[in-house]
């Protein structure tokens, strides 16, 4: 799961949002990967770092990124973090310097993943009111077709 948090947002908001989310989620043996730019910066104690963390070890999610993420003039930070529950799995993370922003990308490889198949069925689910009628008939129009024709 990606999340993204504004560096001037609600927190306490963005606490009880994330919780909410992986609460209809969780499972106890879920393997789950959280990642993004939460700004929080995990080089420094603070307290959104904790209640962060608190939180999310109630999931027994933990942070893995211990380098820096973002860096600007002579100042790094580690605000982008990854969130594991895959304490006993082999993986690495590294920085994906990109050159193009001033985060860079985290690249993880987990490594002796058992992916297990599962019986999947796609769905297409359409939203047909009287709004979406009328845009198509337009749309038909506009190209010059009657949609009454034969």
């Amino acid at each position: 799961m990606t999340v993204y948090r504004a560096p001037t947002g609600n927190f306490n908001l963005f606490l009880n949002r994330l919780d909410d989310i992986i609460k209809t989620l969780y499972k106890v043996d879920l393997k789950l990967i959280i990642c993004g730019d939460i700004n929080i910066d995990y080089f420094t104690d603070n307290d959104k770092k904790r209640q962060l963390d608190a939180l999310l070890l109630t999931y027994n999610l933990s942070a893995i990124v211990h380098f820096p993420t973002r860096s600007q003039g002579y100042s790094s930070t580690a605000i982008d973090n990854i969130f594991d529950t895959y304490k006993f799995i082999s993986y690495t993370v590294s920085p994906l310097h990109n050159g193009l922003l001033d985060h860079d990308a985290l690249l993880l490889i987990i490594n002796d993943v058992n992916l297990q198949l599962q019986n999947h069925r796609i769905y297409t689910i359409r939203n047909i009111n009287n709004y979406y009628i009328t845009l198509h008939y337009i749309t038909l129009h506009i190209h010059s077709i009657n949609p009454f024709s034969a």
